[in-house]
């Protein structure tokens, strides 16, 4: 299942929506906004689906920010909310809003306990490894390989997680490999969509274009 995504900023009262591009691991809008309103003729209304909703004010900030989830409505959809999750209290917060499931950048966790505690309180929790250069980005700015990070996280107890390929670097033979050793890793290519002959994942994230 292909599920759409959009990149969103609270500022001046409102929230927009626009392109990014990243900075290493801190996404910048780039180009025209968008107002939020302009989602719903992106949606498939015949049959409510998931919305990506990335809140760019707290991945920016490095810090769980309420301003986005406060103010956000989208009919039709289930809103899955990527943001920046460092520990269970952030995601307690995070949960007050109205979004189904919550993805946070793996880095963003402060230790692995902290990982352990969130999977304790809701398996609606998805680590993300984000790839700049190829290489998976652990805390602290830390690279591995994203396979190594994938299976530290399966390790743990999480089935669903994504990467995040913020600089379109991530190779086909990669690709190809974590398909067939993580197929519920979701590919998220912040420009474009993923689509490598043979290759199949069980959902993948697309931004939407305006």
């Amino acid at each position: 299942m292909y599920i759409p995504a959009v990149f969103a900023r609270h500022r001046d009262s409102a929230i927009t929506l626009s392109e990014v591009h990243f900075r290493r691991t801190i996404p910048i809008a780039d180009g025209p906004t968008h107002p939020l309103s302009d989602i719903a003729g992106k949606l498939n209304h015949e049959s409510r689906m998931p919305l990506v909703v990335v809140d760019l004010n707290s991945l920016a900030q490095r810090y769980f920010c309420e301003k986005i989830m406060k103010h956000l409505r989208v009919r039709g959809a289930y809103l899955w909310m990527m943001t920046y999750i460092e520990t269970a209290d952030d995601l307690f917060d995070a949960f007050n809003g109205n979004a189904e499931r919550m993805i946070s950048p793996y880095h963003a966790s402060l230790s692995d306990a902290d990982l352990l505690d969130i999977l304790d309180i809701s398996d609606s929790f998805i680590p993300a490894v984000y790839a700049v250069s190829g290489m998976g980005v652990r805390r602290k700015g830390r690279r591995a390989e994203i396979e190594d990070i994938l299976g530290d996280l399966r390790d743990m107890g999480f089935y669903k997680t994504c990467v995040v390929d913020t600089d379109m670097s991530v190779s086909e033979e990669k690709w190809r490999y974590i398909a067939d050793e993580y197929p519920s890793a979701m590919p998220f290519p912040v420009r474009g969509i993923i689509e490598i002959p043979g290759v199949e994942f069980e959902d993948s994230i697309v931004p939407v274009s305006f």
